[in-house]
């Protein structure tokens, strides 16, 4: 046996030297995953107390570094095509210059979110009735009159990470069901909020931007 490895030491040293190269690509690779896993943005939208349109809709900043939220948008599709608005700014007109004594969190939803925090913007039925007004839509609590129907309710959010140039974007859309006359339930379509990370994404999410300067 020794003599065997002393005539076969160049190629068990080989052997040795290829194992540990594997195995340090190896955890080079799960470091690189875990790396990539950390600096990942991840923005949540949800519902929060309660899971009608009188919950609150949650904005949750799960990545590893500030973001700084952009642009919400609210879209309800109907029976009559898809309806929008930009619920970014909480005061639509307003009279005169803004009073620097005003607080910025009441007037506008932009602004950066910390890692780990989360703030809200409003309740779901207010959003629907914003959009409801916005295009001569009258409702009798939340059923639109005449004949409109409302299926779904969509939010979107764009929102810049970090030090990162280029627009994320993140949206989760919502099934409206309609119980009785005083109760309607938000299903939402997917359990988990979808990312628009991807290059054909983000060029969806600058589109959205450029329109939004064409308002």
């Amino acid at each position: 046996m020794i003599e065997w490895l002393t005539s076969n030491h160049q190629l068990i040293s080989l052997i040795i030297s290829s194992s540990t190269l594997l195995v340090w690509v190896f955890y080079a690779q799960l470091l690189l995953l875990n790396f990539r896993r950390q600096r990942k943005p991840s923005l949540i939208i949800n519902r929060g107390a309660g899971k009608g349109l009188g919950s609150l809709c949650l904005i949750s900043n799960m990545s590893a570094e500030p973001m700084f939220i952009n642009q919400l948008v609210v879209s309800i599709e109907t029976s009559q095509g898809p309806l929008e608005v930009d619920v970014t700014d909480i005061r639509q007109s307003m009279e005169g210059d803004v009073s620097p004594d005003l607080i910025i969190h009441q007037t506008t939803h932009q602004g950066p979110l910390r890692s780990g925090e989360f703030t809200h913007i409003g309740t779901f039925q207010n959003m629907l009735r914003r959009v409801a007004e916005l295009h001569g839509i009258k409702l009798e609590g939340h059923r639109p009159v005449g004949d409109w129907q409302f299926h779904s309710l969509e939010i979107r959010a764009v929102a810049f990470y970090g030090p990162e140039r280029h627009p994320l974007g993140v949206l989760r859309r919502f099934r409206l069901r309609d119980l009785g006359e005083a109760e309607c339930t938000m299903v939402p379509e997917s359990p988990f909020t979808h990312q628009l990370t991807s290059r054909r994404d983000r060029r969806r999410v600058r589109r959205w931007l450029s329109e939004s300067l064409d308002d």
